[in-house]
């Protein structure tokens, strides 16, 4: 499983087998957090199974969702590389196994090897690259923009698989939830898309191109 995260991809069979070995499996319940924002940061993270979702709250309580990881994600790269507290919080959507790594075994690694430390570069820098866009479309765009723009990305063969509940959906939008339905209800009355529980069906993509771009 270490071998297929980008983060360790550069390693051969031995280095995998030696991490491996010092590394643990943790599993969590849905619902359970893996880590809080601002607690100290002892270990790096690869989900083997399930999925988690990072998030980060307001002194109000408010959700903003930044991500959602998967099988073969990584979690916590960050505090590896500076040994700062956690900059989000991390909470099982479903039940979840991952394989934890001592942040100190990562740091020798990367100490030692400037093609892991490279590939490390590349990856922080993808994923600024996404932040940078997402924050952007958060301020630029309104709210049915930024849901058709989503709804673009997520798209596999004209149906999207949101994997997440409403209030989910509407944290990592930015919003309210009674926000996000208006805005669904919106693009479902224009006649681009079709809501059909969990999934959402897109019937005119040009036209969802052309809204979200204008």
């Amino acid at each position: 499983m270490l071998g297929a995260t980008p983060l360790f991809g550069g390693l051969g069979e031995r280095e995998l087998a030696g991490l491996a070995g010092r590394s643990t499996a943790r599993r969590l319940r849905r619902g359970q957090l893996l880590f809080v924002e601002g607690e100290l940061s002892e270990h790096l993270y690869v989900v083997a199974s399930g999925r988690v979702k990072v998030l980060v709250t307001s002194p109000r309580g408010e959700e903003l969702l930044l991500s959602v990881v998967g099988p073969g994600d990584a979690l916590g790269e960050l505090s590896v590389l500076d040994g700062l507290p956690r900059s989000a919080t991390a909470e099982a959507i479903e039940d979840t196994t991952l394989v934890s790594v001592p942040s100190v075994v990562v740091a020798e690694l990367l100490a030692s090897s400037p093609g892991l430390a490279l590939s490390w570069a590349q990856e922080l820098s993808a994923s600024v690259r996404r932040l940078t866009g997402s924050t952007s479309d958060l301020v630029f765009l309104d709210l049915p923009r930024r849901l058709a723009k989503f709804l673009l990305g997520a798209d596999s063969g004209g149906t999207v698989e949101l994997g997440l509940s409403q209030s989910e959906l509407a944290a990592r939008l930015g919003v309210a939830r009674q926000s996000l339905n208006r805005a669904l209800s919106s693009l479902q009355n224009r006649g681009w898309v079709r809501v059909d529980g969990a999934r959402v069906v897109i019937h005119d993509r040009p036209a969802l191109e052309r809204f979200s771009s204008s």
